[in-house]
């Protein structure tokens, strides 16, 4: 009993002191941003932008390898434990922010919700000019140059939840082009582009299988695809589509409308460059309604120049599913009732050993090695995590070349808001693999804050890795649906350092910024600084609205 008395009094104290910390630093922090406000935040000349890249695009490079070298990062083990908030810009009316910040070395880049892309002063995040998209800015912000009668031109590209694709002037904000990426009413623009040779390369896929739930919908008839745009006007060059052949009627209904197929293959992320082989590389999703095809589920190669498709490598066959088929009103569920395992996450093109070499994670848990000079043909294959609708390999991977490891997040979930989860004890967790052989090299359980000291689970809390990885030579940082940002040992996979973005921040723009559930892209680190987006609403996790830099105290 003195025990339990002593430890419930060290607990109250540890608590305690815990909260007039935090009450202290949001003094501290809302002084500062008033400060801020106060003596820096006019708007500033937009020649005052430098247009150098630190980062740029979706996986940080054009093989998706998420990997920023330590000398570039400033992030080390060593100094890790001194990152602490620098600012913190509210993105208004955002519950789930899905851009990804194009980043400089005076000015960072972001869009939000209700579709505002912002120029922020990289040292104060001060505004410097603001462009208005009208729709949710849905991909990474990249910038590119091309040349256009004899001069050189910049450009900033982004695609939308209203399925456009935006050409934007950089320095200025000033709309260059605005092009929609597909004709079908429900056209979304989800996965960030690249650009290879004054060309850009941008996926379209659709809100199609979500508008399936409703019976009176005719589903479905669109078929995702690949573009090459002009950067100079937003021309398109070539449509490359992951289902060859057009949707057709299928069934006629009476009362209902009819139904179409095949259709869907979204290519929700970006596509990978093999510059060698003049090819991108895409993976797909499943197909939105019967029959189903062969390139659903699968990871595709295409030609750069001609959008042809080179090879196709299918690892679920079968896989028709839209959302209707988690409703009572299944009219429009196909008859394979697929199980929604897609390739979300983007495949990545890494040289190990003198070989190439493409990986792919899946949200059926599984990871595979694919030998890009045998059409796709499987050279290993692991399986870390039980997967699921909301489970297995979501939005990307990472990998550090030199050494030749792949660094893998797991999302499994104990109950998968959209369906049954597969067979198996789920498993949020990292892993590190060999790339040469697929030889599990370390296995780190995801840490579980999810449950309070009475076994409760804790509302909109999970512990499962859904965001993309950021790999250096030693760190491998790795975001969860709890809310945390943490920094895992690469060598060993254990856990150093975790940085709790839930809660409320004062914000340099006059508002209180409130962190959350950490998805989509994760982390990106250069010169001592962390950006990170917090706050992922949707599929039961905790919003917000909350860009929050982080820097090594002392930089």
């Amino acid at each position: 009993m003195v025990v339990a008395i002593a430890v419930m009094s060290k607990n109250f104290i540890e608590m305690s002191a815990s909260i007039v910390l935090r009450a202290l630093l949001s003094l501290m922090l809302t002084a500062a941003s008033a400060s801020v406000l106060a003596e820096q935040c006019e708007p500033a000349l937009a020649a005052s932008i430098d247009l150098t890249p630190q980062i740029n695009g979706w996986g940080i490079n054009k093989q998706n390898h998420r990997f920023i070298a330590e000398s570039d990062a400033g992030i080390s083990p060593d100094n890790v434990a001194k990152l602490q908030v620098k600012w913190v810009f509210a993105m208004p009316k955002t519950k789930t922010p899905h851009t990804q910040p194009f980043i400089t070395d005076d000015t960072v880049f972001i869009g939000d919700e209700p579709g505002i892309v912002y120029a922020l002063d990289r040292e104060t995040g001060c505004e410097k000019w603001q462009f208005d998209a009208d729709t949710t800015v849905r991909t990474a912000l990249r910038y590119m140059t091309y040349e256009h009668h004899g001069q050189q031109h910049n450009l900033l590209t982004f695609g939308t939840a209203g399925g456009e694709v935006f050409g934007i002037d950089p320095l200025t904000g000033e709309q260059q082009w605005r092009i929609l990426a597909d004709d079908h009413s429900k056209v979304m623009v989800s996965g960030s582009s690249i650009d290879h040779q004054g060309v850009i390369f941008q996926p379209v896929s659709s809100w199609e299988a979500m508008w399936a739930v409703n019976p009176f919908y005719a589903c479905c008839d669109f078929r995702s695809s690949v573009i090459a745009l002009n950067p100079a006007n937003g021309e398109l060059i070539w449509r490359s589509y992951t289902i060859q052949e057009e949707s057709k009627l299928v069934k006629k209904r009476f009362l209902l409308p009819d139904q179409y197929g095949p259709s869907g293959a979204p290519v929700w992320s970006q596509p990978t460059l093999d510059a060698k082989r003049n090819r991108l590389y895409v993976g797909t999703g499943e197909n939105y309604s019967s029959p189903a095809t062969d390139t659903s589920d699968a990871i595709i190669a295409i030609d750069l120049s001609s959008g042809e498709m080179l090879w196709h490598q299918q690892f679920l066959a079968s896989d028709a599913w839209n959302v209707a088929c988690e409703s009572p009103f299944d009219f429009n569920c196909p008859t394979e009732r697929g199980v929604d395992l897609d390739f979300g996450a983007p495949p990545i093109l890494v040289t190990v050993d003198g070989r190439d070499i493409i990986l792919a994670g899946q949200k059926s848990g599984s990871v595979f090695a694919l030998d890009p000079d045998q059409q796709g043909q499987l050279l290993w294959q692991q399986k870390p995590g039980t997967g699921g609708k909301l489970g297995g390999v979501h939005f990307s991977m990472g990998v550090d070349q030199a050494k030749g490891v792949l660094y893998v997040p797991i999302s499994d979930r104990s109950v998968d808001i959209l369906g049954d989860n597969p067979e198996g004890k789920p498993n949020p967790s990292l892993h590190a693999f060999d790339i040469a052989t697929g030889r599990s090299i370390w296995s780190t359980p995801a840490p579980d804050i999810c449950t309070d000291a009475k076994g409760r689970t804790v509302k909109r809390c999970h512990p499962g890795l859904s965001a993309a990885v950021t790999v250096t030579e030693n760190l491998v940082f790795a975001p969860s649906l709890d809310g945390h940002i943490r920094a895992f040992d690469a060598e060993t996979g254990a856990s150093i350092w975790a940085f709790d973005t839930r809660g409320k921040f004062p914000a340099v723009n006059a508002r209180q910024a409130k962190g959350g559930s950490i998805d989509l892209g994760g982390a990106y680190l250069d010169g001592g600084q962390l950006f990170i987006n917090a706050g992922y609403g949707t599929f039961d996790q905790q919003g917000g609205n909350a860009f929050i830099v982080l820097e090594v105290a002392d930089q």
